[in-house]
Formats: C-alpha cells, sequence, structure tokens
C-alpha cells in the first residue's frame, strides 16, 4: 500500500475509532487483567506501559483503577483524542513508535499491546525490536502481554476477503482485505459508501503465528508464563479466534 507508515491507521481510523461496533467491548476486561499482573508486583502503584494506546480505550480504565500508566502511539491523530478524553491528566504520553520508545528503562511492572497492535508492525524484524523493547522496559519479573488474532489462512477465498456490517438504501459498510500466505500481511479498506462520498480508511498487519511470538520472546529474554482465548482467562482451543499471551522476564532479572 503506497505511503503507508506507522501512524496511517490510527490518523486514519481516530475519529471514529471509539464509535459502537469499532472494537470489542472487552475494555473493562482488558484493564482487570492487567492490573491484576502488575498489582501482584508493585509495593504501591503499578506501573503499566501500553504500546499502542490509542483513544485510551483501556488506558484510562487503567488508570482509575489505581495504576501509573504511560502510553506510547506513533499516531498523532490518536494520542490527541486520547489526551482530550484524559480530562484528569492521568495518563503519561508519548508520540513514539513500539519498537523504539524510550520510556524510562526497567520502570514498569507491566508492558502491553492489545487489538493486534503488535502486528501494525510490519516486518518480522521489527516485531523483534518490539519485544526487545518491551523487555528493556520491564523489571525483573514484570510481563509483556500480547493480544492478537490467531491467523486463519481458510477465512480467504482465493486470498481476499468482504466483510459486509451494514447494507441500507444509501449506505454501505464493508471491509475489503488481501492475504499474502508468504509475507504473512494484511492488507485492508474499511471503507464506508454513501451517495456523496466514500471514506477510505487503511490498514496492514503483518500477523504472527503463536509459536513464531514465543520465538521473539525468546530472543528477548522472556518466557511464556500464560496463553488464554481471551481477557477473562478463557482456555485456548483449536476454535479460539484470538489470544491473549502473558511472557515473563526471569525473577534476577
Amino acid at each position: 500500500m503506497e505511503g503507508y507508515t506507522s501512524a496511517t491507521y490510527g490518523d486514519a481510523i481516530a475519529d471514529i475509532y471509539d464509535a459502537p461496533g469499532q472494537c470489542p467491548p472487552d475494555a473493562g476486561e482488558a484493564a482487570a487483567f492487567v492490573h491484576g499482573l502488575a498489582r501482584g508486583l508493585a509495593a504501591e502503584k503499578p506501573r503499566v506501559l501500553e504500546f499502542g494506546v490509542g483513544t485510551g480505550r483501556i488506558a484510562l480504565p487503567l488508570a482509575a483503577l489505581g495504576c501509573v500508566v504511560t502510553g506510547v502511539d506513533s499516531s498523532a491523530a490518536m494520542l490527541e483524542r486520547c489526551a482530550a478524553a484524559d480530562g484528569e491528566n492521568r495518563l503519561r504520553l508519548l508520540h513514539e513508535g513500539m519498537a523504539t520508545a524510550d520510556a524510562g528503562t526497567a520502570s514498569f511492572e507491566v508492558v502491553f499491546a492489545a487489538y493486534n497492535t503488535l502486528f501494525l508492525a510490519l516486518t518480522q524484524q521489527e516485531q523483534v525490536e518490539v519485544f526487545a523493547n518491551a523487555r528493556r522496559h520491564l523489571v525483573p519479573g514484570g510481563a509483556f502481554v500480547v493480544q492478537a488474532l490467531v491467523p486463519d489462512p481458510a477465512s480467504f477465498t482465493a486470498h481476499q476477503r468482504v466483510r459486509v456490517y451494514d447494507l441500507q438504501r444509501q449506505l454501505a459498510d464493508l471491509d475489503v482485505t488481501l492475504h499474502d500466505p508468504l509475507e504473512q500481511t494484511l492488507v485492508s479498506q474499511y471503507l464506508i459508501l454513501r451517495p456523496d462520498r466514500t471514506e477510505f480508511r487503511p490498514s496492514k498487519l503483518r500477523y504472527a503465528w503463536p509459536s513464531e511470538l514465543d520465538l521473539m520472546a525468546r530472543l528477548a529474554g522472556l518466557r511464556l508464563e500464560h496463553r488464554y482465548a481471551d481477557w477473562g482467562h478463557a482456555r485456548l482451543t483449536a476454535g479460539s479466534t484470538d489470544h491473549v499471551s502473558v511472557y515473563r522476564v526471569p525473577e534476577e532479572g
């Protein structure tokens, strides 16, 4: 996708990101999950770093639970929305990328990337660097949490897929995606078509299989501790569409 950068997705979707149906209704569960991990390591207020903070969908509930939250995002539009939603200035926000952000080395009990955010790093090497950067930010015994899709190549026909979310007399709301199984990429356009205008909201992901993520973690000095189907600790099965994986830093640092 010509001209696509790490900020393209966030800048294109920020104005509707919090609209009903755009994100899964799991922010409260996600915040409780991360808070529980962080609280088990912190004597006082747990410190949490979110890669891809977006509009603060999870970060703000985390702050309400008593965590000290830093959020990183490459999209200025997302950060602007997040700052506007954070009326009490509870979040520390950094306009940086996941692989290179410096929020204070070895300062956090938990680093997390929710809702396929890790896959916005568009090469395997960059994803390896995200794991390494998460490791640099974690205290001994700290956890890096990744929520991501379980790849499903069978959901494509001839490496293409169209999903229709709404269809009315003067509205078509749909997503069109091309799948490259060799590069492990999904290139999509979320389209909203009306008689007077068409909205294009592009995205690109480089997905990785859970076993590939585990190897990235090992390269960074992390080890898989748990893997669930969702933030509610449901058991992962062959039919699960998503996973929440917890990677841990050894206690000795």
